[in-house]
Order: structure tokens, then sequence, then C-alpha cells
């Protein structure tokens, strides 16, 4: 299959009525907009395609291209693509002390049974970063707010520079973008923002939220999301002293 000038091939398990849905999935035709101005790729083998539940269409790519850089010196081509996502770091002001809101939810990449996590997920097809993080935030840490809440940390970190921040850049598309929002409660809103369940059976996401003490929970998170999320919350506040 040729499209762009590229070749394409695909794994023998993957029904020839899908290349079109692959080629066509807005995350994939981005990652390789993006990638052919710097790089020459003249093809893409799909290893394998995983879908999401509900619908058919593309929740994971991944594939081995062909690809140099202008010079003609040959790069590494192995690329699982998913497309962007937000995080937002949720910090709640009690009596004079801060709290970070998380989430706990199994994670086999990592092996962890519940890791600790700031309210995340993938972007939409909608690309709007601002509604997904509000999304987020309503689904996983049960909490509704307004757009003008969120503190876009990427933006005033990067300054328009990148979407977001890339977590492994050796293999993943993905650039999340970070946002922040403020709240301040009282100590039985805060205790009732404790252990909260959330299940979602169709996409084996079970989720609990957990609320702890700022420095407390900066030593118990392992997820890179979390940390330079908070760096660049820690930045932000600077900026405004």
């Amino acid at each position: 299959m040729l499209q762009d000038n590229i070749e394409y091939s695909f794994a023998t398990d993957i029904p020839e009525s899908d290349y079109q849905i692959i080629v066509d999935c807005p995350f994939f035709k981005d990652w390789i907009a993006k990638a052919r101005k710097d790089f020459a790729v003249t093809h893409i083998h799909v290893d394998s395609v995983d879908y999401f539940s509900r619908v058919h269409r593309p929740l994971f790519i991944k594939i081995t291209a062909t690809a140099t850089l202008p010079d003609g010196r040959p790069v590494h081509g192995v690329v699982l693509l998913r497309g962007n996502a937000v995080g937002v770091l949720v910090v709640l002001r009690c009596e004079g002390k801060k709290y970070l809101l998380l989430v706990r939810q199994p994670r086999l990449a990592i092996t962890e049974e519940a890791s600790l996590e700031i309210p995340a997920g993938i972007l939409d097809w909608s690309g709007d970063y601002r509604k997904v993080a509000l999304s987020e935030l309503e689904e996983e840490a049960q909490i509704k707010a307004e757009d003008s809440e969120l503190i876009d940390l990427s933006e005033f970190w990067w300054k328009g520079m990148t979407e977001g921040f890339a977590g492994s850049c050796g293999l993943l598309d993905e650039r999340i973008r970070l946002y922040a929002i403020e709240r301040d409660v009282t100590p039985e809103q805060l205790k009732a923002m404790d252990g909260k369940n959330q299940t979602y059976v169709e996409e084996n996401e079970w989720i609990r939220t957990v609320v702890l003490p700022y420095e407390e929970a900066a030593h118990k998170f392992i997820d890179g999301k979390n940390l330079i999320a908070l760096f660049l919350y820690e930045r932000w506040l600077e900026s405004r002293k």
C-alpha cells in the first residue's frame, strides 16, 4: 500500500478492511506529518493495533518505520503511537495546609497494583485539551470544575514550544499537556474527597481517589507526569511572588 509517498505494510493478523481505518486515524496522520518535517520516512510496517472497546477505532498503534535523518543516517524506528494526553494536578487548601488529590489504579506495565497518579487521560478526537482535562477531573476525581480554574502549566513553562511533556522519548509519541487547579475546601469536604471509587468495566479501570498532604504525596508517587506537574506548579507559584 502506497500513500503520501510512504510504503505501508501490515501484520498478517490485521484485516485488510482495517488498513484505511489505521492510516486515517487522526493521531497516526498527525505523527506522520510531524515526523516528515525532520526525517525521511520511506516505509511503515504496522505491527499491531488495539482498539477502543466500544468503537472500532485505534487506541494504540505499534509501528516499525524505516526512516533517516536528512543526511541519510538511519534512526531507531519502533514507535508506539497513542496520541497526546492531559494530566491535572489537583491542589487542595484546607485550614492553611495544602493537599494533593490523586487517584490509585492498577498499572500492569509497571507491575503496580495501586499506582498513585494525578487525574489524566488521552486526548479524544475533539483535540480539545482543556475540555478533556475537565472531563477527566469529573470522571476520575469526581470534581466539577470551570474552564477558568485550569492553570495551563505547559503553556506557562514552554510558551507554546510544545504541546506537552514527553514521557518516553524512545518509544512513545505521546506528549502530556499538564494543568493544575487550586481549591479551598473545608475539613468535611476534604474528608469526603478521599476514598471515592470509580469503576469503568468496559475500559478495565478501577480507580480510587486519595487525598494526601502536599509534601507527603510528593515522596509517594513515581509516575513521571506527577513529578513534572509538581515541578511546573512550583515554578508557577514562584513566578507569582
